[in-house]
């Protein structure tokens, strides 16, 4: 019976993977183009120093109180 219903929950997941699954197209060359713009930058190094420095500054501090083993305590 467990065999049969995993069959059946197979065949309707393919099912609805060939209903729900995405069209494969290739980029249209007005695609390419937008992408090559996007990305053809001549500030593309000064725009990615801002978001390093960016995401340094928000990078969390560790927390010193916290013991990171106190959930061992009712163990030991």
């Amino acid at each position: 019976m467990l065999q049969e219903s995993t069959q059946i929950l197979r065949v309707n997941s393919l099912i609805n993977l060939q209903m729900y699954a995405p069209v494969l197209n290739s980029l249209r060359q007005r695609d390419w183009k937008a992408l090559i713009e996007l990305f053809d930058r001549e500030d593309s190094d000064e725009i990615e120093a801002d978001i390093n420095n960016n995401l340094h500054l928000r990078t969390p501090e560790p927390c010193w109180e916290d013991d990171p083993f106190d959930f061992l305590r009712e163990f030991l």
